[in-house]
C-alpha cells in the first residue's frame, strides 16, 4: 500500500478535487469514512462538487487539514454516487467515526425532502 494511502485512512479529513468543463480542479475539504479502502464522502446533492462528478467521474484525494491544507499527494480516484440503497452501512461508518455525526446529520436534514437529504459519494482509488 502507498504511503499516501496509508495516510489517507487515517485522517479525519480527505481532500475531494473534481473537476469543472474546463478541466479546472477545484477541491473541497470532507469528512470520510474508509472500507477496504474504498472512500466515502457526505454532501449536500446539490453542492458544486456533486455537480462536477455527475458530468466527470475523474476525482483525485489527499488527506487534508479542516481548513483544506493537504498532508499528502493526490491519488487519482473514481467517484460515484450511491443509490439509497446502499447507504445505511455507510451512514452506520460515519456515525463510528464522527461522534456529532447522527445530531449534524439530523439538523441538517431536519424538515426536508428525501430528494434534499445529504448523499453519499463511493470513491475509489486507481
Amino acid at each position: 500500500m502507498s504511503k499516501d494511502l496509508n495516510q489517507l485512512q487515517k485522517g479525519k479529513y480527505l481532500s475531494l478535487k473534481t473537476y469543472r468543463k474546463n478541466g479546472e480542479g477545484v477541491s473541497s475539504s470532507v469528512w470520510f469514512v474508509e472500507e477496504n479502502l474504498t472512500f466515502f464522502v457526505s454532501t449536500g446533492p446539490d453542492t458544486f462538487k456533486v455537480r462536477r462528478i455527475k458530468k466527470n467521474s475523474e476525482v483525485q484525494i489527499a488527506s487534508s487539514k479542516t481548513s483544506g491544507k493537504t498532508n499528502s499527494d493526490f491519488i487519482d480516484a473514481e467517484a460515484r454516487i450511491l443509490t439509497t440503497d446502499e447507504i445505511e452501512p455507510i451512514i452506520m461508518l460515519f456515525r463510528n467515526k464522527y461522534r456529532m455525526f447522527k445530531l449534524w446529520s439530523y439538523f441538517r436534514n431536519r424538515n426536508k425532502e428525501e430528494s434534499e437529504k445529504q448523499i453519499y459519494i463511493e470513491i475509489t482509488p486507481k
